[in-house]
């Protein structure tokens, strides 16, 4: 978790991580995260942001294991967020990666 300023001296923080396909925390900080069912995870943030993220995903794991796969941000809100990671037919479990920027 990072809190840097914008230009015009407002707080801008940035919680960024990973997650296993289980739904444990591989790396990062600021966040807890659950697998809730079949590829969807819950990313909820220790500390909320004042109003909507913008959260950016992306598949994590070996090419040939993942090559197909996709992640889809399914709801925002200022405390958490919702991925659900896919095959082409199904939500299926894979791990990604997170970073999730906004006021504070």
């Amino acid at each position: 978790m990072t809190i840097i300023k914008d230009s015009v001296g407002k707080e801008i923080q940035h919680i960024y991580g990973a997650v296993h396909p289980d739904g444990k925390i591989m790396f990062g900080e600021g966040f807890r995260s659950r697998r809730i069912w079949q590829g969807t995870y819950l990313i909820e943030f220790e500390r909320p942001f004042t109003k909507e993220p913008a959260p950016v995903c992306t598949i994590q794991g070996p090419e040939w294991k993942t090559f197909n796969m996709s992640v889809a941000i399914v709801e925002v809100m200022p405390y958490h967020f919702v991925a659900v990671t896919s095959s082409p037919d199904r939500p299926d479990d894979c791990g990604f990666t997170f970073i999730a920027f906004g006021e504070i």
